[in-house]
């Protein structure tokens, strides 16, 4: 039973997932590790949606952007489920007979944001690999006829996965989301043979992708002496390797652990896999991401603020502060610049915020 037939009949989740009126379900608190989940979740969520503001207002249309706007979307409102629903319900120790419909309709949105972000994210790999080699097979994708398919296609994937497939269910024993509610009934009607077959896939193809990059950086650009180049590489490098790990061991565990018997502290960590590899994500932009981190304090900090402690978030406010302090040496230069130059650079032009 999906979504889609609850939302057709009346919020009615049918039999499958009733309740058994004679059922006894008793609160089971987890308020340590239910605190965890919930105040993280707020942390992540706070710090990723000035970054989903920066790309959602931004004038770059390139399929890059396109697709890190989207994943946004998707980790924002898996990060509600796989860690602030998740922490809230931990904390009252509450399970699916408690809150069926409020559970059923969460676990719905996670699925459907999981299986569309396993996507976004093969698609970015994808996207680096024809940066750093536009003769890669996969280059047509992005051209922009097909790109513009490709994300319907994104948006049609998110769609079926969340109201055409089986939901996971929260368990707060383990504190962690399956797909059988725990009802009595037999697991194998709950089994989400679509979520088995995505999980496979993306680790199958993510994998190899990131190696790839990784390997050609490394090896293609290993002798470069640019120490831009150099940087731009490690980060590349670092941004690649987190992303895989936390989606290719979130997507593992949580095939397992729906078949076989799987120890508590795995389901933790299947768990917390999940949650980081919506969460890396807005961390990597903070520390590795200087246009959409410098972009985000630019939007969030006054300029007085960012004046007052030096945060010079641009060329035209360093050339303001060099002026300021009486450094003729930069002025003069940026003058003579934009004197001679036919066309000045775009963020030379930039007003005053």
């Amino acid at each position: 039973m999906t979504l889609y037939f609850v939302l057709s009949n009346g919020l009615d989740l049918g039999e499958m997932y009733k309740c058994p009126p004679n059922m006894t379900t008793p609160f089971y608190p987890r308020p340590i590790i239910g605190a965890y989940f919930l105040i993280s979740g707020i942390i992540l969520t706070i710090i990723y949606l000035p970054c989903f503001l920066v790309m959602l207002f931004s004038k770059c249309r390139a399929p890059s952007y396109q697709l890190m706007t989207l994943l946004a979307i998707f980790d924002l409102s898996a990060l509600t489920v796989n860690s602030i629903i998740t922490g809230a319900l931990g904390i009252q120790g509450a399970s699916f007979c408690h809150y069926p419909l409020f559970i059923y309709c969460a676990g719905a949105i996670g699925m459907g944001s999981w299986m569309g972000g396993c996507v976004i994210c093969i698609l970015m790999a994808l996207d680096r690999c024809v940066e750093i080699n536009p003769h890669f097979p996969f280059a047509f994708i992005f051209y922009k006829p097909v790109f513009r398919f490709t994300m319907l296609v994104v948006c049609g994937y998110w769609a079926f996965a969340t109201f055409f497939t089986n939901p996971v269910i929260f368990n707060v024993q383990y504190m962690s989301w399956f797909f059988d509610p725990n009802i009595g009934k037999d697991s194998d009607l709950y089994h989400n043979i679509p979520h088995t077959l995505n999980n496979l896939f993306v680790s199958v193809i993510s994998t190899p992708l990131y190696i790839y990059l990784c390997y050609h950086l490394i090896c293609i650009f290993g002798y470069s002496t640019s120490m831009w180049m150099y940087k731009s590489k490690q980060q590349i490098i670092i941004q690649a390797v987190i992303l895989c790990f936390f989606h290719a061991t979130g997507a593992y565990i949580y095939v397992y652990m729906q078949f076989f018997p799987t120890p508590p502290w795995l389901i933790i960590i299947g768990q917390l896999a999940w949650q980081y590899s919506n969460g890396c994500v807005c961390l990597a932009y903070w520390t590795l991401n200087r246009t959409i981190r410098n972009s985000a304090i630019r939007m969030m900090l006054p300029k007085k603020i960012r004046k007052r402690f030096k945060l010079h978030m641009g060329i035209e406010e360093q050339i303001e502060a060099e002026r300021n302090e009486g450094n003729n040496v930069v002025a003069s230069t940026a003058d003579t610049i934009m004197a001679h130059t036919a066309k000045v650079a775009p963020f030379l032009m930039e007003t005053t915020m």
